[in-house]
């Protein structure tokens, strides 16, 4: 599978939806919600309305203009993902989290895992015990320290990420199989160079470049 994008708390306006996983158990997400609508909500209910942001919501700028674009295509990317999700996984959406991050950047130490995840230590600490109980990641002494703790996936991790993937991937297919092919695979090399670009920005927004 593909890395997956961190799904929204929730989506503007809507109901939460009864088949999704809850994270009830796991750290409560750095931004709330109120009412379904993230606390953002104006500008989505802005663009809800009218199609598109505001001038202002957009910025005046092709970055902006860009951004918003991009993370508005994401939002169908986001949903094919929560059905999967809800069709093959039974982990919450943070231990997803996790797993995924560790199967993507992993090996990692606990600290360097916190902060990819915007998350104190602690929760990640107590969310990677959870994984770690399941058989889905293993703690083990890292080679250059034996007071430092390295985080790894396990086969069996693996193949509950790769069941994601398949279930995720075939609802991409049949997307990119309605588009032209040059399209497809204009689009495929864009979110490539997008994918490498992400994983150089800090989570939280300020665009500052992560520290391993």
């Amino acid at each position: 599978m593909s890395p997956l994008m961190s799904p929204p708390a929730c989506r503007p306006g809507s109901p939460a939806r009864e088949d999704a996983p809850r994270e009830s158990d796991d750290p409560a997400p750095e931004r709330g919600c109120e009412n379904g609508v993230p606390e953002d909500g104006a500008a989505w209910e802005r663009a809800s309305e009218g199609g598109v942001p505001e001038d202002g919501a957009r910025g005046g700028d092709d970055l902006a203009d860009a951004a918003w674009r991009v993370e508005e295509a994401s939002l169908a990317l986001v949903e094919m993902t929560l059905n999967a999700v809800a069709e093959q996984s039974e982990l919450s959406l943070t231990q997803l989290r996790v797993l995924l991050a560790v199967d993507r950047h992993g090996p990692l130490n606990l600290s360097t895992l916190a902060a990819r995840l915007a998350m104190s230590i602690s929760a990640a600490g107590r969310l990677v015990a959870r994984l770690d109980a399941a058989g889905l990641v293993a703690r083990l002494l890292a080679p250059h320290s034996r007071r430092e703790i390295s985080i790894t996936v396990t086969p069996l991790g693996r193949r509950s990420l790769d069941e994601l993937r398949a279930a995720r991937r075939r609802d991409i297919a049949a997307a990119l199989g309605i588009l032209p092919p040059a399209t497809r695979r204009t689009l495929a090399d864009t979110l490539t160079e997008l994918t490498a670009a992400a994983g150089a920005v800090t989570p939280g927004g300020d665009g500052r470049p992560l520290q391993a």
